[in-house]
Protein backbone atom coordinates (compact mmCIF):
# COMPACT_ATOMS: atom_id res chain seq x y z
CA UNK A 1 0.00 0.00 0.00
CA UNK A 2 1.47 3.43 -0.71
CA UNK A 3 1.44 5.56 2.53
CA UNK A 4 0.34 9.13 1.84
CA UNK A 5 3.14 11.50 2.24
CA UNK A 6 2.43 14.59 4.77
CA UNK A 7 3.66 17.79 4.27
CA UNK A 8 5.45 19.76 6.87
CA UNK A 9 4.76 23.30 6.37
CA UNK A 10 5.81 24.58 9.58
CA UNK A 11 8.79 23.36 9.72
CA UNK A 12 11.63 25.63 8.53
CA UNK A 13 13.38 25.53 5.04
CA UNK A 14 16.63 26.43 4.43
CA UNK A 15 16.61 28.73 1.64
CA UNK A 16 20.73 29.73 1.46
CA UNK A 17 21.50 30.39 -1.33
CA UNK A 18 17.90 30.27 -3.25
CA UNK A 19 18.26 33.88 -4.08
CA UNK A 20 21.28 33.08 -6.09
CA UNK A 21 19.35 30.13 -7.42
CA UNK A 22 16.53 32.44 -8.91
CA UNK A 23 19.34 35.20 -10.51
CA UNK A 24 20.97 32.24 -12.43
CA UNK A 25 17.96 31.02 -13.64
CA UNK A 26 16.30 34.51 -14.17
CA UNK A 27 20.11 34.87 -16.51
CA UNK A 28 20.13 31.61 -18.39
CA UNK A 29 16.42 32.39 -19.30
CA UNK A 30 17.24 35.44 -20.44
CA UNK A 31 20.54 34.83 -22.54
CA UNK A 32 18.51 31.67 -24.39
CA UNK A 33 15.44 34.00 -25.06
CA UNK A 34 17.27 37.40 -25.94
CA UNK A 35 20.97 37.10 -26.45
CA UNK A 36 21.43 40.98 -27.03
CA UNK A 37 19.17 43.26 -25.81
CA UNK A 38 21.65 46.17 -26.49
CA UNK A 39 21.28 46.00 -30.53
CA UNK A 40 20.27 49.72 -32.55
CA UNK A 41 16.91 47.38 -33.84
CA UNK A 42 15.76 47.04 -30.03
CA UNK A 43 16.78 49.83 -28.29
CA UNK A 44 15.20 52.02 -30.67
CA UNK A 45 11.70 51.10 -28.55
CA UNK A 46 13.11 52.19 -25.90
CA UNK A 47 14.76 55.33 -27.73
CA UNK A 48 11.04 56.36 -28.53
CA UNK A 49 9.83 56.12 -24.90
CA UNK A 50 9.65 59.45 -23.41
CA UNK A 51 10.19 57.92 -19.50
CA UNK A 52 13.82 56.10 -21.01
CA UNK A 53 15.01 57.79 -23.97
CA UNK A 54 18.09 58.84 -22.58
CA UNK A 55 19.11 55.31 -22.68
CA UNK A 56 21.30 55.92 -19.73
CA UNK A 57 21.80 51.96 -19.25
CA UNK A 58 24.30 51.49 -22.99
CA UNK A 59 27.51 53.00 -23.67
CA UNK A 60 27.34 56.31 -25.14
CA UNK A 61 28.68 54.12 -28.62
CA UNK A 62 25.27 52.18 -28.39
CA UNK A 63 23.03 55.62 -27.57
CA UNK A 64 24.65 56.74 -31.37
CA UNK A 65 24.15 54.10 -33.19
CA UNK A 66 20.54 53.83 -32.11
CA UNK A 67 19.86 57.48 -32.74
CA UNK A 68 21.28 57.03 -36.28
CA UNK A 69 19.11 54.40 -36.77
CA UNK A 70 16.09 56.31 -35.83
CA UNK A 71 17.70 59.16 -38.39
CA UNK A 72 17.46 56.02 -40.79
CA UNK A 73 13.71 54.84 -40.31
CA UNK A 74 12.69 58.37 -40.29
CA UNK A 75 14.46 59.67 -43.50
CA UNK A 76 12.67 56.36 -45.01
CA UNK A 77 8.95 57.15 -43.78
CA UNK A 78 9.54 60.82 -44.42
CA UNK A 79 10.65 59.78 -47.99
CA UNK A 80 7.57 57.39 -48.49
CA UNK A 81 5.38 59.55 -48.47
CA UNK A 82 5.11 62.63 -51.14
CA UNK A 83 2.06 63.84 -49.35
CA UNK A 84 1.45 65.35 -45.67
CA UNK A 85 0.83 63.09 -42.86
CA UNK A 86 -2.92 63.44 -42.31
CA UNK A 87 -3.26 62.92 -38.29
CA UNK A 88 -6.71 61.87 -37.39
CA UNK A 89 -8.16 61.86 -33.92
CA UNK A 90 -11.65 60.88 -32.67
CA UNK A 91 -13.92 63.87 -32.03
CA UNK A 92 -13.74 65.28 -28.81
CA UNK A 93 -16.47 66.89 -26.75
CA UNK A 94 -16.51 70.40 -27.22
CA UNK A 95 -14.95 72.41 -24.20
CA UNK A 96 -16.48 75.65 -22.89
CA UNK A 97 -14.02 78.28 -23.93
CA UNK A 98 -12.66 80.53 -21.05
CA UNK A 99 -10.52 83.73 -21.30
CA UNK A 100 -7.45 81.71 -20.22
CA UNK A 101 -7.69 79.37 -22.87
CA UNK A 102 -7.59 81.76 -25.69
CA UNK A 103 -3.93 82.92 -24.39
CA UNK A 104 -3.22 79.13 -24.93
CA UNK A 105 -0.33 78.86 -28.01
CA UNK A 106 -1.17 76.22 -31.08
CA UNK A 107 1.82 73.86 -30.95
CA UNK A 108 4.09 74.37 -34.00
CA UNK A 109 5.28 71.59 -36.24
CA UNK A 110 8.91 70.59 -35.26
CA UNK A 111 11.39 71.27 -38.10
CA UNK A 112 14.35 68.58 -36.43
CA UNK A 113 11.90 66.39 -35.15
CA UNK A 114 14.52 64.06 -33.68
CA UNK A 115 17.05 67.07 -32.29
CA UNK A 116 14.04 68.61 -30.45
CA UNK A 117 12.71 65.32 -29.34
CA UNK A 118 15.92 64.18 -27.70
CA UNK A 119 16.54 67.31 -25.69
CA UNK A 120 13.56 67.53 -23.82
CA UNK A 121 13.36 65.54 -20.03
CA UNK A 122 12.31 62.62 -19.40
CA UNK A 123 8.56 61.73 -17.79
CA UNK A 124 8.19 59.60 -14.80
CA UNK A 125 8.08 55.71 -15.54
CA UNK A 126 4.35 55.94 -13.88
CA UNK A 127 3.59 58.12 -16.98
CA UNK A 128 1.75 56.70 -20.24
CA UNK A 129 4.00 57.01 -23.19
CA UNK A 130 0.90 56.58 -25.76
CA UNK A 131 -0.96 59.38 -24.82
CA UNK A 132 2.19 61.61 -24.15
CA UNK A 133 2.84 60.93 -27.74
CA UNK A 134 -0.77 61.62 -28.44
CA UNK A 135 -0.33 65.36 -27.24
CA UNK A 136 2.68 65.94 -29.22
CA UNK A 137 1.98 64.21 -32.22
CA UNK A 138 0.96 67.80 -34.08
CA UNK A 139 4.58 68.48 -33.03
CA UNK A 140 6.14 65.33 -34.02
CA UNK A 141 4.19 63.87 -36.71
CA UNK A 142 6.43 61.55 -38.14
CA UNK A 143 8.43 60.81 -35.03
CA UNK A 144 5.06 59.97 -33.57
CA UNK A 145 4.13 56.97 -36.05
CA UNK A 146 7.21 55.90 -35.29
CA UNK A 147 6.47 55.67 -31.57
CA UNK A 148 3.39 53.83 -32.23
CA UNK A 149 4.38 51.28 -34.26
CA UNK A 150 7.89 50.25 -32.08
CA UNK A 151 5.77 51.02 -29.01
CA UNK A 152 3.19 48.51 -29.63
CA UNK A 153 5.10 45.41 -29.04
CA UNK A 154 4.58 44.16 -25.64
CA UNK A 155 8.09 43.20 -23.97
CA UNK A 156 6.19 40.43 -21.68
CA UNK A 157 3.75 37.71 -22.30
CA UNK A 158 1.44 39.05 -19.55
CA UNK A 159 -1.30 40.08 -21.92
CA UNK A 160 -1.24 36.93 -24.22
CA UNK A 161 -1.30 34.88 -20.93
CA UNK A 162 -4.14 36.53 -19.44
CA UNK A 163 -6.13 36.16 -22.52
CA UNK A 164 -5.94 32.68 -22.62
CA UNK A 165 -7.40 32.66 -18.74
CA UNK A 166 -10.09 34.65 -19.98
CA UNK A 167 -10.66 32.36 -23.12
CA UNK A 168 -10.55 29.19 -20.35
CA UNK A 169 -13.08 30.91 -18.15
CA UNK A 170 -15.51 31.36 -20.99
CA UNK A 171 -15.30 27.36 -22.44
CA UNK A 172 -15.55 25.30 -20.10
CA UNK A 173 -16.90 21.51 -20.00
CA UNK A 174 -20.17 23.10 -19.39
CA UNK A 175 -20.25 25.40 -22.17
CA UNK A 176 -18.74 23.84 -25.30
CA UNK A 177 -21.26 25.11 -27.64
CA UNK A 178 -20.79 28.57 -27.45
CA UNK A 179 -20.41 30.07 -31.47
CA UNK A 180 -17.29 31.29 -32.62
CA UNK A 181 -18.53 34.74 -33.59
CA UNK A 182 -20.15 35.14 -29.72
CA UNK A 183 -16.75 34.11 -28.65
CA UNK A 184 -15.00 36.58 -29.48
CA UNK A 185 -17.26 39.02 -29.23
CA UNK A 186 -17.01 38.23 -25.23
CA UNK A 187 -13.59 38.06 -25.55
CA UNK A 188 -13.36 41.38 -27.49
CA UNK A 189 -15.65 43.06 -25.07
CA UNK A 190 -13.99 41.72 -21.84
CA UNK A 191 -10.36 42.76 -22.90
CA UNK A 192 -11.62 46.41 -24.09
CA UNK A 193 -14.29 47.09 -21.35
CA UNK A 194 -11.93 49.87 -19.64
CA UNK A 195 -11.86 51.51 -22.97
CA UNK A 196 -15.61 52.05 -23.34
CA UNK A 197 -15.49 55.53 -20.90
CA UNK A 198 -13.04 56.87 -23.63
CA UNK A 199 -15.36 56.30 -26.31
CA UNK A 200 -18.99 56.92 -24.57
CA UNK A 201 -17.80 59.70 -22.42
CA UNK A 202 -20.96 60.18 -19.74
CA UNK A 203 -22.69 63.87 -20.33
CA UNK A 204 -21.89 66.26 -17.63
CA UNK A 205 -25.75 66.23 -16.81
CA UNK A 206 -25.04 62.30 -15.59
Amino acid sequence: MATSRRLKLKSPVNTRGMLNKIKSALYISINHYWKDLTRSDILIASLLDPRMKDLSFVSPEKYNDTKNLLHEKYNEMQNSTSQPIQLTKSPAKKKKLTILASLKKPLIKSRDEIAEYLQLEEIDLESDPFIWWSDREEKFPILSILAKKYLSVNACSTASERLFSDAGNLITAKRTRISTNLFKTLIFLKRNAKHLNSIHKPDDSD
